[in-house]
């Protein structure tokens, strides 16, 4: 793996960093900058893009054609939704791609799997349903665990006994789930 980041100050070990774009062939980019960051990077990484390059977008709202018109060398580009749970491995990963044959989703299925459960879409005008239930899902989740608690607390329960037995309430039945 590389990590090509002007700023970072330092990588895991076993990732290189580099400040730019290295001159050579990878079997994928993941594109992980701010949206309006994309015409910055992309003639760095379009050179390094070839037909044998997937290049996975973790870009909010930037669709499939606008990946083609940036990486048009590139075998395959790839929209990819994460949500915050990728940090434990627990994300679900919307995914729509232009270029990519069943070969090649399986392995981008093995490759995410560490991160989250991958999820293909028909086409990219269901990323906006996905951002409704997955993106903001946790968010319902979280207030839920928050209104048992709560809940508990007032029915005469210690605040913090109350929040951990909420807490052990939803893990329990998202395990059972």
């Amino acid at each position: 793996f590389t990590i090509v980041s002007p700023n970072r100050p330092a990588a895991p070990d076993g990732v290189r960093l580099v400040r730019a774009v290295p001159d050579e062939p990878f079997d994928a980019i993941v594109v992980g900058v701010k949206p309006h960051m994309l015409a910055d990077v992309a003639g760095d990484i379009a050179d390094v893009a070839g037909p044998d390059t997937a290049v996975l977008s973790i870009l909010a709202g930037v669709t499939l054609e606008d990946l083609r018109s940036r990486f048009p060398a590139a075998g395959s580009v790839v929209r990819l939704m994460p949500n915050l749970a990728v940090a434990l491995g627990k994300s679900p990963l919307a995914l729509v791609a232009d270029g990519l044959d069943r070969t090649g989703r399986d392995a981008l299925d093995g490759f995410l799997a560490p991160i989250g459960t991958p999820e293909w879409l028909p086409d990219q005008t269901q990323y906006d349903l996905v951002t409704a239930l997955a993106g903001s899902g946790p968010a319902f989740v979280y207030r839920f665990i928050e209104a048992l608690g709560t809940a508990g607390e007032r029915l005469g329960l210690e605040a913090q006994q109350s929040a951990r037995l909420a807490l052990a309430t939803a893990e329990g039945a998202v395990a059972l789930a």
